[in-house]
């Protein structure tokens, strides 16, 4: 077991993932958590009851209570390092500002006699879709939910069968790939939500090659409808929300993605707020490209663009907004065929 100090907390851990390893920590998800304080420190909200349920060495968990006001008490739960996590606490209660609750249960096995929370994290091995149908029943209405899925190869196109087991959807190898897999991961969450009749509001998102990682807000009454597919061009860079059988700009097959959630994917305001507390260079970086972020569905790329043009590639600041996404990604709120023509005339 070696030791490590994250932010304000000094933790037992092992940074491999490996069969003797009795934790596993990821120093590469640091930004992550780094997001995830800023998040809570910007929300305003205060005397919450949070549970993270796949704790490992309950960095993140003490983290929380340790660098923010937001928790009255914190549940850190994990099947197999329950006591690590006793440990971890113990070397920190001086730096913690809540109430640490340490378990060890089988999240399928979560009920109403755990409490009701106002924040659960589900960031498991894989896909967060089956054990958030578990968690659901435990969320206050005006909770914040956060999940992260790390069966990429599922989300992003490579392995469809995965895709429409995990989260009822279909997902393909496109140039907006992570896009893709974000807002199918989304739709799945809502379709969770709306068994206990209850929607969501997408509030921040972080997608990396190795994860996507969800916050939103559950709402108590289903009234958006904020489900759509994707119809993508087979043969040109078009796709549209609009169902139709040729493409508008070649003519060719277009091909029915998802179902996707085609509603918002950040609170900008939020983000704004997050952005002025930040003193970090990399989360100011992130935080401002996102802040300016247009809502328009699904990004093109300039190597797209350029290869099916057969032309210099441009930059992506001369055409649209810039997504945090892609470094060659740009957002437009018009169709493609202007695209076409606007890209070929910069």
């Amino acid at each position: 077991m070696d030791t490590f100090k994250e932010g304000r907390i000094s933790f037992f851990a092992k940074d491999e993932q490996t069969r003797d390893a009795k934790v596993f920590f990821n120093p590469a998800r640091q930004f992550d958590r780094n997001l995830n304080v800023l998040l809570f420190r910007s929300l305003g909200m205060k005397d919450l009851c949070g549970a993270d349920l796949f704790s490992a060495s309950g960095i993140r968990g003490l983290r929380l209570s340790a660098e923010t006001d937001a928790f009255k008490s914190i549940l850190l739960n994990d099947i197999h390092t329950s006591s690590i996590i006793k440990k971890n606490v113990k070397a920190n209660e001086k730096r913690l500002n809540s109430d640490i609750i340490t378990e060890s249960f089988n999240v399928t096995e979560i009920d109403r006699s755990k409490g009701l929370f106002d924040y659960i994290d589900i960031d498991p091995f894989g896909s967060p879709a089956f054990y958030a149908v578990h968690a659901m029943n435990n969320m206050k209405v005006g909770g914040i939910m956060a999940l992260t899925a790390t069966d990429t190869s599922a989300l992003y196109g490579s392995a469809n069968k995965a895709c429409a087991i995990r989260y009822r959807a279909v997902s393909a190898k496109t140039s907006y790939y992570n896009e893709m897999g974000l807002r199918i991961l989304l739709k799945r969450i809502d379709d969770i939500a709306g068994v206990y009749r209850r929607e969501i509001e997408s509030l921040f998102f972080d997608v990396r090659k190795h994860y996507i990682r969800v916050y939103v807000r559950i709402k108590r009454i289903r009234q958006s409808d904020d489900i759509n597919h994707i119809y993508q061009c087979g043969r040109c860079p078009n796709r549209t929300l609009i169902e139709g059988g040729k493409c508008a700009n070649c003519g060719s097959a277009m091909i029915k993605l998802g179902p996707i959630w085609s509603g918002k994917l950040f609170d900008r305001a939020l983000v704004q707020r997050m952005y002025e507390k930040s003193e970090d260079a990399d989360e100011k970086d992130y935080l401002g490209i996102l802040r300016s972020e247009g809502d328009s569905i699904t990004y093109y790329t300039t190597t797209e663009m350029a290869s099916y043009l057969k032309q210099h590639e441009k930059k992506n600041g001369a055409i649209g907004t810039r997504t945090v996404l892609n470094n060659k990604g740009f957002r437009i709120d018009y169709c493609f065929k202007e695209l076409l023509e606007n890209y070929r005339n910069l």
